[in-house]
């Protein structure tokens, strides 16, 4: 009997470390898109992401060639990343 509690015990102990060490990773932000894009081109992006989301995004203007756009989201966060220096677009996701 005791052996049962003890399995029992040390498969919630597995159960609850795998839960724990997940959460971080669940939490990281995840590039879902990278392009390769004109700096006005991803500046229009934002401008219609925005009006798909029906959201107004939190815009940092990081620089002259560096814009980004923060999205609210009820289930977390989307952030348009425009880098016209190297003319990329970059798209993450970041559950709460």
């Amino acid at each position: 009997m005791k052996l049962r509690y003890y399995t029992k015990a040390v498969f919630l102990i597995k159960i609850l470390a795998m839960i724990g060490f997940g959460l971080p990773v669940i939490a990281e932000e995840k590039i879902i898109q990278e392009e390769k894009m004109s700096f006005e081109k991803c500046l229009e992006v934002i401008s219609n992401s925005g009006d798909k989301l029906s959201i107004a995004p939190n815009i940092s203007d990081v620089s002259n060639q560096k814009r980004v756009a923060v999205f609210n989201l009820s289930d977390g966060t989307l952030t348009i990343v425009c880098d016209g220096e190297i003319d990329i677009l970059t798209v993450s996701t970041k559950l709460n």
